[in-house]
């Protein structure tokens, strides 16, 4: 997909953060842009600033409901009988000791962060299947391809994201469809703060620790559109992560224990 002009949309986790950057530059870009999530009056706010400089449509959507995708995207093909690209963006977090986390809490992240996933690409994909055409980009993250201690939920859910679009980029070509994973690293997204710590483990103060910066939403919203117009597999950014990545894959034995050392310290307090 070179250019998104004239394009269909859909982006859930779309009301903050990266969702709602990449549905902005998308309207920019001349797509039609249906911006989904559970908070309306922020994807109201969304509409409203994108008037005269595009069309982004809100819907109300709760990705752990496949009858909530499946309406709206039965509204997308009523209202322009072609679906384009889904950015399943949607996602949550949970941290911490995993001894403390709940069963239910577990139950949850993998309703966001798997189930979200695969009912907006499976949906997406019988769509776009019977078309011959479309782009299909799940947001994983850098935990999905390296482990992430004290980040073990999360980690889980990214792995299932990414060994879905890796394996389903396969099959879907057959069919004209493409599929990609995207990998950020430290976006200034408010996600830090919005995930969920449990116990006295300060994901914040653990992060701003890091002795890297983060970019901003509109910055990783950029790249991951180019990532989608060059149809990479793996979506992966900014330029530190990547080479975090590439140690990691090159020198695992090296790598694990030095992250080990730095982020279990509460363990061993």
């Amino acid at each position: 997909m070179g250019d998104f002009s004239g394009k269909v949309a859909l982006v859930t986790g779309a009301a903050s953060g990266i969702g709602r950057a990449l549905c902005g530059a998308l309207c920019e870009r001349g797509a039609t842009v249906y911006a989904t999530d559970v908070r309306e009056d922020e994807l109201r706010v969304l509409e409203e600033e994108a008037a005269g400089h595009g069309e982004i449509r809100r819907a109300k959507l709760d990705v752990t409901r496949e009858s909530d995708f499946r309406r709206v995207l039965d509204q997308v093909i009523d209202e322009h009988a072609r679906l384009d690209l889904v950015i399943n963006n949607a996602g949550i977090g949970l941290v911490g000791d995993f001894r403390q986390i709940d069963i239910e809490d577990l139950r949850r992240i993998i309703d966001v962060n798997l189930w979200g996933v695969v009912y907006g690409t499976k949906l997406a994909y019988d769509i776009m299947a019977a078309r011959g055409n479309g782009h299909i980009v799940n947001i994983a993250s850098s935990a999905g391809v390296m482990p992430v201690p004290m980040q073990t939920a999360y980690a889980m859910s990214k792995h299932a994201v990414v060994g879905l679009s890796r394996s389903l980029r396969i099959e879907a070509a057959v069919h004209g469809v493409k599929v990609s994973a995207v990998l950020p690293g430290l976006v200034d997204s408010r996600f830090f703060e919005s995930a969920k710590a449990v116990g006295d483990y300060d994901y914040e103060e653990e992060m701003d620790s890091l002795p890297i910066r983060s970019i901003s939403p509109r910055h990783a919203a950029e790249l991951i559109l180019d990532g989608v117009r060059a149809n990479r597999e793996l979506i992966v950014f900014p330029t530190s992560n990547r080479v975090i990545l590439w140690l990691f894959r090159n020198f695992p034995r090296l790598m694990t224990p030095l992250l080990a050392k730095t982020t279990t310290r509460s363990l061993r307090a």
